[in-house]
């Protein structure tokens, strides 16, 4: 099958997940708490995903395996990453969190290597350095951090794709095998769903709808669409064309993240973001081109 018929699904993708800081942002900034958003976008999620399972008449397992996947994938992907991601953006640019999404794949790679699944190559070494220095130079004066004070917030911001790449190696040694990847999302959801809400009620960020008012809370049910939406075109395309290509989504990710936070903020990036942007894209291509 030619990868061109492919090609407008990873672009929507891309941009259908590089608005995700955006919604985020400005959902932080209407007055939601960072675990309450992510726990509506969670459980919202997944119950979309409920409904396509019950119409492909899909059971999701509750055996040990089973929730012990959805309990490990959900936590690390879902609720740790959101949490340092949804916190970190009431503070910094939304394009500058688009510009960590690379190290992700990268970050698997590498964590992968080390736990003995995948070979580290030269090549992988040094795409993971020219990732990380990307990345360190979108922090630096002129670039995509407007203020050297919110390096503190950038660094948390930086837990998020260290959480995806957790959740993708988990994803990958416990997922039981013949089991649907929709089934396995839709539990990793419900989970990540549970987590945050005991987290979140500890700290008092989970609420009621209607609590901050509809003018905002909009977002709630449309983030949780573009989440299950997300979702199926993401593991339709891992069948199609398989985890390497489909991981080049986030290049898109980056640049239709840094637009979106330019048109919807008005945010403006500094003449170094571009080189940085450039390292992190080296990177991203050294770790998982293939010859």
């Amino acid at each position: 099958m030619s990868l061109a018929r492919h090609i407008p699904a990873l672009l929507i993708l891309g941009v259908v997940w590089g608005l995700t800081p955006s919604i985020v942002k400005a959902a932080m900034a209407g007055g939601f708490a960072p675990l309450g958003f992510a726990f509506w976008g969670a459980f919202g999620s997944a119950l979309i995903l409920s409904v396509l399972c019950a119409k492909r008449r899909l059971a999701i397992p509750l055996d040990r395996p089973h929730l012990i996947q959805y309990a490990a994938s959900g936590f690390s992907g879902f609720a740790l990453a959101n949490f340092a991601g949804y916190t970190a953006l009431q503070y910094i640019p939304a394009g500058f969190f688009a510009l960590l999404v690379p190290l992700s794949p990268i970050l698997t790679v590498l964590g992968a290597a080390v736990l003995g699944m995948d070979r580290l190559t030269p090549r992988r070494i040094a795409g993971t350095l020219l990732g990380f220095a990307g990345v360190a130079l979108a922090m630096a004066p002129g670039a995509a951090l407007p203020d050297p004070s919110l390096l503190g917030w950038a660094l948390l911001a930086a837990i998020t794709p260290v959480g995806f790449a957790i959740s993708n190696i988990v994803a990958s040694r416990l997922a039981p095998r013949g089991t649907d990847a929709l089934v396995l999302a839709t539990g990793a959801l419900y989970a990540a769903a549970f987590f945050i809400a005991i987290f979140g009620g500890l700290m008092g960020q989970v609420h009621l709808p209607g609590a901050i008012g509809w003018r905002v809370e909009w977002l709630m049910p449309f983030q949780a669409a573009l989440t299950a939406f997300a979702y199926l075109l993401y593991f339709r395309l891992i069948a199609a064309t398989g985890s390497v290509i489909t991981s080049q989504t986030g290049y898109i990710v980056t640049i239709a993240g840094v637009l979106w936070g330019a048109a919807l903020f008005g945010e403006r990036m500094g003449w170094l973001a571009l080189p940085a942007a450039l390292l992190v894209f080296a990177g991203l291509w050294l770790v998982t081109a293939r010859r």
